[in-house]
C-alpha cells in the first residue's frame, strides 16, 4: 500500500473513531499513538464500556473501513 492510500485510510479510521465516540479529540488518538490496549483502556473508562464491547467496536471500524491493520501495527499509528 503507498503512503497516500494509507494516509487516507487511517484518516478515515479516526474519522470513524472520533464519530463513535463523539468527544475524543485528536490528542486523545495521538497520545495512544499504535497502543491499541491502552486505547481501549481510556475508552473503557471513560465512556464506561465494557473491554469486549470497546474491542469489538474497534474490529468493526476497522472491517467497515477495508482497513488491513490488525492493531499490532496498528490502526492508531498514523503512517507518518
Amino acid at each position: 500500500m503507498n503512503r497516500t492510500t494509507a494516509e487516507a485510510k487511517w484518516k478515515a479510521l479516526r474519522r470513524r473513531i472520533k464519530e463513535t465516540w463523539g468527544d475524543l479529540a485528536d490528542d486523545d488518538l495521538d497520545r495512544f499513538d499504535g497502543q491499541r490496549d491502552q486505547f481501549v483502556g481510556h475508552i473503557q473508562e471513560r465512556y464506561g464500556m465494557s473491554r469486549q464491547d470497546v474491542e469489538r467496536r474497534l474490529d468493526e471500524i476497522d472491517r467497515e473501513e477495508g482497513a488491513d491493520s490488525n492493531w499490532g501495527g496498528s490502526a492508531l499509528h498514523s503512517p507518518g
